[in-house]
């Protein structure tokens, strides 16, 4: 072992800091900050440089959240270090295509459009690959969109719909690359995505992995027993595995590698977990474009109207709240498939039932959320499982106080140290409403150090390194 580069890459009082440390058996130590990156460079004598990173890595794991990957280099014998260098770094412009189902709705979707402008912006090309084309949110500009579905597309069975839009995936990758330019690699963002580009045999695929695997595997169970239990088990644990074995997962919290791998047995080529990307000062921004007309304080929660988001649970636990004498409740988003529809029409009358319709609003989907958490007294959310909930980072930037069920995965990935007091069990109205008033009475001031490990060029840089390796 005469090398091994060792990066720590944190960001602290939102800078990104990045550590290059390389282990010598001989060399004394030895620090140079070079260029505006701030990369710091040592060679330690190796029994000391093995001590000295066990202990700041975990320092900086507790403080920063940092990540660190060890690189084997090759040997570099009678080298001085600066006859080193920098280390290449290919920044050549990257042609990517992001696929996802649609862009309708909430976080998934942010999120896409996100990761689209922060590549945009380190000059890379960016193609945004849509199964249906529905769009409700605006778009950033210099991203190209394409849809697979339209008018065009005959109606037909499902299965053979299936093939025909993975063939229609095919057809558009093709055509895109028929300027002699490959795509140098694509992340799915949605199921029908995940399937459609294993379907269309696609190269150098990421899939970014969404939700708990675990969880939407006891919903399709549902409450099945005997040989129906049985059969739903089987059917879905082999299409998890047909879709997701092999392949190469980037999850969005910690916890969702323990839920795909252990819980549910799936396979992946690899699997690593990159936090979502935000751009905090964009999310600032749009904060500001409006206030939202609402007579007095409220507290407010955006999601799509789904039996996941649990909005039932969420009302129950304002009603039982102390703020409910003072405060209202809005509750942001709409309702897409029928099943959604049917479960807003369950919560409209669920308000009438509980005599909540002078304190409940229900201003549908909005584009712009952001002056509605902003302006918010607290953001609640009530959900049985999600994969990192992209609204709980968004009302922490925008300095909204924030309560959550602990639900699998992420809030609790996102509200640690003293916040962590803030989470409540998944189910429990009475724990909800407890929290609600915890945090409307005191709560902590989260400073950009606590949030910095969700930036948007953090974010970026980690996918760029991970998926432009080959």
């Amino acid at each position: 072992m005469n090398g091994t580069k060792v990066a720590l890459d944190y960001s602290v009082n939102g800078d990104e800091i990045q550590v290059e440390t390389y282990i010598d058996r001989s060399l004394p130590w030895k620090h140079t900050k070079h260029e505006r990156d701030l990369i710091i460079r040592m060679r330690v004598p190796l029994e000391h440089a093995m001590r000295a990173l066990q202990s700041s890595y975990e320092a900086s794991r507790q403080f920063f959240d940092a990540e660190t990957t060890v690189l084997d280099l090759p040997p570099q014998p009678g080298k001085r270090w600066e006859e080193l260098g920098r280390l290449p770094r290919d920044e050549r412009p990257r042609r990517i295509g992001l696929l996802i189902d649609s862009l309708i709705g909430g976080g998934a979707e942010r999120v896409v459009l996100n990761l689209a402008e922060g590549f945009r912006q380190r000059g890379h090309e960016v193609h945004i690959i849509l199964v249906r084309n529905e769009i409700q949110h605006a778009l950033p500009g210099g991203i190209q969109v394409h849809s697979l579905s339209d008018s065009a597309l005959p109606a037909t069975g499902k299965l053979l719909r299936k093939f025909l839009l993975a063939w229609c995936l095919r057809r558009t990758v093709a055509m895109i690359e028929a300027d002699g330019r490959a795509f140098d690699f694509f992340i799915s963002n949605a199921e029908d995505s995940d399937r459609l580009s294993r379907l269309a045999c696609l190269p150098h695929v990421y899939i970014r992995y969404r939700n708990s695997m675990a969880e939407y595997l006891r919903s399709k169970i549902g409450n099945k027993t005997g040989l129906k239990r049985l059969f739903r088990i089987i059917k879905w644990r082999l299409r998890f595995h047909a879709t997701y074995s092999g392949r190469d997962i980037i999850t969005v919290s910690d916890a969702m590698q323990h839920d795909i791998v252990d819980d549910v047995g799936v396979q992946p080529s690899s699997i690593r977990t990159i936090y979502n990307p935000f751009d905090f000062a964009a999310i600032r921004r749009q904060a500001a474009a409006y206030v939202p007309v609402i007579e007095g304080p409220y507290i407010v929660y955006a999601a799509r109207f789904s039996n996941r988001k649990r909005q039932d649970l969420l009302l129950h636990a304002f009603r039982d709240s102390h703020a409910y004498q003072t405060h209202k409740l809005v509750l942001l988003g709409d309702a897409y498939t029928e099943a959604e529809q049917k479960w807003l029409a369950e919560m409209r009358a669920l308000i009438v039932a509980l005599g909540m319709e002078d304190r409940v609003l229900l201003p549908g989907f909005q584009t712009n959320p952001y002056p509605w958490i902003k302006h918010a007294a607290l953001f609640a959310m009530s959900s049985d499982s999600e994969g990192l909930p992209t609204v709980l980072i968004e009302a922490l930037i925008l300095g909204t106080p924030v309560v959550s069920t602990n639900c699998p995965t992420g809030p609790s990935e996102i509200l640690t140290g003293e916040l962590a007091r803030f989470l409540c069990e998944r189910n429990d109205q009475v724990g909800l409403a407890v929290r609600i008033d915890e945090a409307l009475e005191d709560y902590p001031f989260v400073g950009e150090q606590v949030l910095a490990r969700f930036s948007a060029r953090r974010a970026v840089k980690q996918y760029l390194a991970h998926c432009c390796r080959s």
